[in-house]
């Protein structure tokens, strides 16, 4: 039988509501995995296995007695710490909400936790979202699962960690500048970063608020639109059944200006895409878009105004409370001119506007997932994403939807990957269009399992005492 942690979201649900496997057992699973390999991985936080398992108990007596369950049926699931489940502390890693209890689920979070998603617990994050890697926060960094010592991308680390480790089987995570699809490209896996507006906010902690959305890290692009519907409030559809047959993949005229930033291992990821796509008979359209500094200049100065507006007062009031990292990026907004503030916002619908009208006639922008592969962990510039133009940024400011999905492994054998960006409102062409990658060349575009975090735990290590109940 297929390892649990390798069925799609689709698979496993459908054993769980067939009761050829029970929700209990799928859970104390993911849970044996999680006390295995977690200590090592950091990807969780706050794991909360009384709580899912009570979940699990519950999900089984319903469906014993009848009942009918949704498309994450026994699915396990970590949350971003960032939002709120009921419950469970939701400190956002930082010591300043040491002691904090959610009350109620953030919106998201009640969605997929009435389609039958169970969730192990808190994933690992970047201080507020924003202040990491850190090394002072009350929990240590998340470290990428093919390489302890590397980075695994954030703010959304243990998002990307704990779906790529095959701790769960998906995530929920927020991205403001690219905190969803960065630990997705870095871990190997897919990121869903949804059009601005797309899917509610409540509940989950803001950071800077018109940039910040929230979506879902998967292992596959079904299980990423699985999540994405549940998340959205609606049934999933069928599974997605097509090619890149006659597609036309927009990519920016001279590498949008930042060429010399690319790293080989990267642009031999995006050369591969194309080459692939134009195999399966798509089109690649160079496309003439605005510089990349163009966006990356308002976005940043948006984002750290916002930062500044929401956090600024909080880290002044407590300063030992908050990590290096995060009071030094908090307090950057506070020296931003008024009237550059006003030109970003000014800005904003003019680049969004050129954007939309060059991406007219293209079925989505293909871009780097990240301009390099997996750093070490332990010498991040704490303003990487200040220095350069990252085309993270642009569907953060623009509001567009982007899918970060992997693209192979670079010469060190770390994962890298792309992005595909599209219009508002496109989210399923683009899960459809990574899909469609997936399909032509696994061996490329697919999620694996990092080496060592194959199968079930050995017994020894599987120290989880589970509650005795009657079934």
């Amino acid at each position: 039988m297929t390892a649990l942690e390798n069925l799609s979201i689709r698979k496993l649900a459908a054993m769980v509501r067939a009761r050829e496997i029970s929700a209990v057992d799928v859970t104390t699973h993911f849970l044996g995995r999680i006390v295995a390999y977690d200590d090592a991985l950091c990807g969780f936080n706050v794991p909360a296995p009384e709580a899912a398992l009570d979940a699990a108990h519950d999900l089984d007596t319903y469906l014993n007695a009848g009942g009918e369950a949704g498309a994450l049926a026994g699915i396990p699931l970590s949350i971003k710490d960032t939002a709120d489940v009921a419950g469970l502390p939701s400190a956002g890693a930082s010591a300043s909400r040491s002691g904090r209890t959610a009350t109620a689920d953030a919106t998201v979070v009640a969605r997929m936790k009435a389609a039958g998603g169970i969730v192990l617990g808190k994933a690992n994050c970047h201080e507020l979202a924003f202040g990491g890697p850190s090394f002072d926060l009350p929990f240590p960094p998340a470290r990428n699962p093919w390489n302890l010592d590397r980075f695994p991308g954030g703010s959304s680390s243990g998002s990307g960690v704990t779906v790529a480790a095959g701790l769960c089987l998906g995530s929920l995570a927020t991205d403001t500048a690219g905190s969803i699809r960065l630990p997705a490209t870095m871990c190997g896996v897919f990121g869903l970063k949804p059009g601005h507006d797309t899917l509610p906010l409540d509940g989950i902690a803001v950071l800077a608020a018109t940039m910040d959305h929230v979506g879902p890290v998967a292992r596959t692009a079904d299980d990423t639109r699985i999540l994405f519907d549940v998340m959205a409030g609606r049934s999933p559809g069928s599974p997605f059944v097509g090619s890149l047959k006659g597609l036309r993949i927009g990519v920016p005229e001279n590498e949008w200006d930042v060429g010399r930033l690319i790293h080989p291992d990267v642009r031999a990821a995006i050369d591969g895409a194309i080459e692939v796509a134009r195999s399966e008979g798509a089109d690649i359209v160079p496309l003439r878009l605005p510089s990349l500094e163009d966006f990356h200049a308002p976005g940043t100065v948006l984002m750290m105004c916002e930062v500044a507006a929401e956090h600024a007062a909080s880290v002044r009031a407590a300063w030992d409370k908050f990590g290096a990292i995060f009071r030094a990026r908090a307090l950057v907004g506070e020296g931003i001119a008024v009237h550059d503030f006003r030109l970003a916002e000014r800005l904003r619908p003019v680049l969004r506007k050129r954007l939309l009208d060059a991406m007219s006639n293209v079925d989505c922008l293909l871009v780097p997932g990240a301009l390099a592969p997996p750093g070490p962990l332990a010498s991040v510039d704490p303003f990487y994403f200040m220095k350069d133009p990252i085309p993270n940024i642009v569907a953060n400011y623009t509001g567009f939807p982007a899918l970060a999905f992997p693209a192979g492994f670079g010469g060190d054998g770390m994962p890298v990957g792309v992005q595909i960006m599209g219009v508002p409102r496109s989210e399923h062409r683009l899960l459809d269009i990574a899909e469609s990658f997936e399909r032509a060349d696994p061996s490329r575009f697919a999620a694996r399992t990092p080496p060592g975090l194959e199968g079930r735990p050995e017994p020894c290590l599987f120290k989880l005492e589970l509650p005795a109940r009657a079934m």
